[in-house]
């Protein structure tokens, strides 16, 4: 199946696929476009594995292995189910909102510095915005900031494909492993102290484990949010008046941000790899056969959503699976969701208008997993 270029906007081509194709078997990859289709194999952990380790290559995945143990994100249950009990102390709605005040004073922080009417939204927001929060929750030095996002980059371009860049693992896993062992020593108030300190049932995480949840939050955390304040204020410019609505009527800024993620979903597609055979919409898919799911189809289903391909900020049903759905429902939705909270509050408090030049085909990112962009001019109007 030829998939799109990345440069190119997919959502013709999944409307296409949707009405003409939704379930597509090419060779051992399958493609699925319908929501239902979607939201079935991402709640089926039984049937559509996780483990992608369990059908690499095992020389490649036995190097792996010893470097960082498997995130959460290519775990399946039980040992899926234990990891996230632990972790989940560290994201408790309390503990989330506990981070509003910093990231407000983050946002304002990143704006007082950006003297001209024209600036670029990702170097100037978008972008140090998730770092720096990331930076300050694990309790990292933020002179790292530079390298946390190269390494954020290369993990975005690399998430649902099976290749595995060994120099960045091993990179990433050196780095994080030496912050565990001080942090062991000389315990603080971060999210690292807290893995650390974390007990579930007598169990407690792995050096391993931590390094590896340590190295997912920074991939997910950072490059997901980047594309959600990026392709929120994007989407607004496109649509004349909504800023000014979200300035006049700030409350409405929270179901934005969740009409922002359906409509141009910062995770475009993920994959999962069936444990057994399985048929969906009369298309046979065998054990072993790689399952794409495409988020950003599902979020667009003419059969679940009215209007799906208009932007409507206070749209009232918005079912969206921008997250993902059942055991992987992504853990840091929340952080995700407040910190693209604050940035819209932040900017729509401070400017008239925030008007985006119309960015390049080539300044979208090179991917397509994510969507979203490298590069975003914008210019303040008054």
């Amino acid at each position: 199946m030829q998939i799109p270029d990345y440069r190119d906007e997919p959502f013709e081509w999944y409307r296409e696929m949707r009405n003409k194709a939704p379930v597509v078997k090419d060779g051992n990859s399958v493609f699925l476009f319908r929501y239902d289709d979607c939201k079935e194999v991402l709640g089926n952990f039984r049937v559509f594995s996780s483990q992608f380790r369990d059908f690499m290559d095992k020389e490649v995945a036995a190097q792996l292995n010893m470097m960082a143990a498997p995130s959460i994100l290519i775990l399946d249950p039980p040992k899926h189910t234990k990891m996230r009990n632990l972790v989940n102390r560290a994201f408790t709605p309390r503990r989330i909102q506990s981070y509003e005040g910093e990231i407000r004073k983050i946002s304002e922080g990143l704006l007082d510095q950006q003297k001209n009417t024209v600036f670029d939204l990702v170097s100037s927001l978008s972008y140090p915005l998730p770092v720096l929060v990331i930076s300050r929750i694990l309790g990292v030095p933020e002179e790292n900031m530079t390298r946390f996002k190269e390494w954020s980059d290369k993990l975005a371009m690399n998430l649902g494909r099976m290749g595995v860049d060994m120099a960045l693992q091993k990179e990433m896993s050196d780095y994080f492993g030496k912050l565990i062992e001080e942090r062991k020593h000389s315990l603080g108030d971060d999210l690292i102290s807290l893995l650390i300190e974390s007990e579930v049932d007598g169990e407690r995480l792995t050096k391993q484990e931590i390094t590896g949840f340590s190295i997912l939050l920074l991939a997910a955390g950072n490059e997901t949010t980047t594309n959600l304040i990026g392709n929120s204020i994007l989407t607004l410019s496109e649509y004349p008046g909504t800023f000014q609505l979200l300035k006049e009527k700030p409350y409405l800024i929270q179901s934005t941000v969740e009409e922002s993620l359906r409509y141009r979903s910062p995770v475009q597609s993920t994959r999962r790899v069936a444990k057994e055979n399985y048929s969906i919409g009369g298309v046979e898919i065998g054990r072993g056969d790689f399952v794409s799911v495409f988020l950003g189809s599902a979020n667009r289903d003419e059969e679940i959503f009215s209007e799906p391909e208009k932007f409507i900020p206070d749209r009232k049903e918005n079912r969206h699976i921008a997250f993902g759905e059942g055991v992987h429902f992504c853990l840091g939705a929340p952080l995700a969701r407040l910190e693209a909270k604050v940035a819209l509050e932040t900017v729509t408090a401070r400017y008239g208008n925030l008007r985006v030049i119309k960015p390049s085909p080539d300044d979208r990112l090179d991917s397509d997993i994510m969507y979203g962009y490298r590069k975003l001019m914008v210019q303040k109007e008054n």
